[in-house]
């Protein structure tokens, strides 16, 4: 097992609604082991304005092969035009928690 195999997925919406929906939808289907889900303060360019906003930060763990899965399935429930979806692969990890992550989600198909 090699933390390589796994990732962090982060994406943020304007709602905390929005956000119980993708952790949700992404738990139910065993795509993420777990997600969290903070306020943070915003600021970005968007159609020619600079925007300062609130917006729920979601940080949620998984398994590289399934950020396609994941990534389709946040845009299909997100109310952004063009939501942040990224993912960053691990450098390491303590082996229990690599374990539990595999455990709670889906094979890799």
């Amino acid at each position: 097992m090699e933390a390589s195999d796994y990732s962090i997925v982060t994406t943020t919406t304007d709602t905390k609604e929005n956000a119980r929906i993708i952790t949700k939808a992404l738990l139910e289907k065993k795509l993420i082991a777990c997600a969290q889900c903070t306020a943070t303060q915003s600021s970005y360019r968007w159609q020619g304005n600079v925007i300062e906003d609130e917006e729920i930060f979601l940080q949620m763990k998984t398994k590289k092969s399934l950020f396609q899965k994941i990534k389709k399935e946040i845009e299909s429930l997100h109310t952004y035009d063009v939501p942040e979806i990224i993912m960053t692969p691990l450098l390491d990890a303590n082996e229990k928690y690599l374990q539990w992550i595999e455990d709670e989600t889906c094979s890799r198909t």
